[in-house]
């Protein structure tokens, strides 16, 4: 097992909000619900973020439970790093595109 903390990006303050609005749109709980479940996504990377697959290189990818959220993230040696959270079913180039961006990103 390999716990360690998770931080997140700013810029993944923006990919919650949008996802909060869509599942907001036809739930009434919706916006708590999707944060809730990042939350809990959260704890499992900071649990062991070996459990999840790579997807794009060294990104991996966790899957926010019964949504069509996905959860995309770097570790590094003292933490783990969300790059993004986005609609997984957004165009693949799309997604490597703004991960890649983010990943590059100052600030870190």
């Amino acid at each position: 097992m390999n716990s360690k903390p998770v931080n997140a990006l700013a810029v993944v303050a923006s990919d919650l909000k949008q996802a909060a609005a869509h599942y907001q749109s036809w739930r009434s709980d919706g916006a708590e619900q999707i944060l809730r479940k990042y939350d809990e996504t959260v704890n499992w990377i900071a649990w062991n973020p070996d459990l999840f697959p790579s997807r794009f290189g060294r990104v991996q990818r966790a899957i926010l439970k019964q949504t069509y959220y996905i959860v995309y993230f770097i570790q590094e040696n003292d933490r783990s790093v969300v790059l993004a959270v986005l609609d997984g079913r957004r165009s693949p180039d799309e997604i490597r595109e703004i991960v890649s961006v983010r990943r590059k990103s100052p600030g870190q």
